[in-house]
């Protein structure tokens, strides 16, 4: 018995080495050179969308930024031409279709061809549940679910035409497990991450592989461009100095960089987190502790009253809760990516 336990065992160890091997092979075979390439990148004038375009730009591939302001993209398209990019910026809401079909026409036109698309666009908007309005999660949807859908059946066509392509869909570790007081932007991060999903199982059939990306905390400067609701000074404190702590937190340009590297090897998806943050892994494991911790974390949190449900912007609410010291890293992010302008609200 003893000896028939221990052969399972290695037959069991030999079959989990070689289905990793076999695994490591398929992944290797996906892989493929920047060079080349065009890619489309939503929101691709500030934060985690410029930085992505600016790797890809040093990577050799010609890029499609697109964003709802005009100024943003006119700084953004005259940096990366500035890297040595052959850049399109095109204005586009992605929440609008009609727009969407423009940008991916316009890119085929000065392009010839389409091979990657990042679905990078995103808002942000923070407050207890109830200063929330059936507005705001109608908005997040559209701009978190709709709107990538809308790039995909936009794009659809012609990678199927050329039997290959990449979608890389940036959702968040939001649409994994819900943050309080961020109730709209995780309702509409779960639905992405479900969509991505769904298209990753029909898509792979034509070459078309599609990698679901799920970040935690990143350092793109966002803050100061997100929405804030309630006590929108304390939101902004508690949101702000989170995202520049250097343990929670990762630099957009790591972050970029790991994204990428999933695109290449066609990756189903992939946590991007800095290694030393243990919220980013535990709720795997721990999914009802990580849910009773996060209610805990609520009672934390700002109440109802200032503002109420009106809305201001991160740039709006600074105040000594959110000291400049404890925010370097964020403020210093924003000024690289971008982020400084202030902006009409949406």
């Amino acid at each position: 018995m003893h000896r028939f336990v221990q052969r399972l065992l290695v037959a069991g160890g030999l079959g989990v080495a070689a289905t990793v091997a076999a695994q490591a092979v398929v992944r290797r075979s996906r892989w493929f050179d920047f060079a080349g390439k065009v890619a489309i990148v939503t929101g691709g004038s500030r934060g985690l969308g410029l930085v992505l375009a600016r790797q890809l730009v040093a990577r050799g591939a010609k890029v499609t930024i697109c964003a709802r302001t005009q100024a943003d993209l006119d700084t953004a398209a005259a940096e990366l031409r500035e890297r040595g990019g052959d850049v399109l910026a095109i204005r586009c809401d992605v929440r609008n279709r009609d727009e969407v079909q423009t940008l991916v026409d316009r890119t085929l036109e000065s392009f010839g061809q389409i091979d990657l698309l990042f679905n990078v666009a995103g808002i942000i908007e923070a407050g207890p549940l109830d200063a929330m309005t059936l507005d705001d999660f109608h908005r997040s949807m559209d701009t978190h679910c709709w709107g990538p859908l809308h790039t995909v059946l936009a794009v659809l066509p012609h990678l199927r035409e050329r039997g290959w392509g990449r979608i890389v869909n940036v959702a968040s570790l939001g649409g994994k497990r819900a943050v309080p007081h961020m109730a709209p932007y995780c309702t509409s991060k779960f639905a992405l991450v479900g969509l991505s999903n769904a298209l990753r199982t029909e898509l792979a059939k034509d070459d078309i592989l599609v990698t679901t990306v799920c970040p935690g905390l990143m350092r793109t400067g966002s803050p100061r461009n997100a929405t804030f609701k309630g006590q929108h000074r304390a939101e902004y404190a508690w949101f702000s100095i989170g995202d520049s702590l250097p343990i929670v937190s990762i630099d957009a340009q790591r972050a970029a960089a790991q994204i990428l590297r999933a695109c290449q090897f066609g990756d189903a998806e992939i946590i991007v987190a800095n290694s030393s943050n243990l919220t980013a892994v535990v709720p795997a494991f721990l999914p009802g502790l990580t849910t009773d911790i996060l209610s805990l974390v609520n009672t934390l949190l700002p109440g109802m009253g200032g503002i109420g449900q009106r809305s201001a912007r991160g740039y709006e609410s600074e105040s000594a809760w959110s000291p400049p010291l404890l925010t370097s890293l964020s403020d210093r992010a924003a000024e690289q990516n971008n982020e400084l302008r202030p902006r009409p609200a949406s």
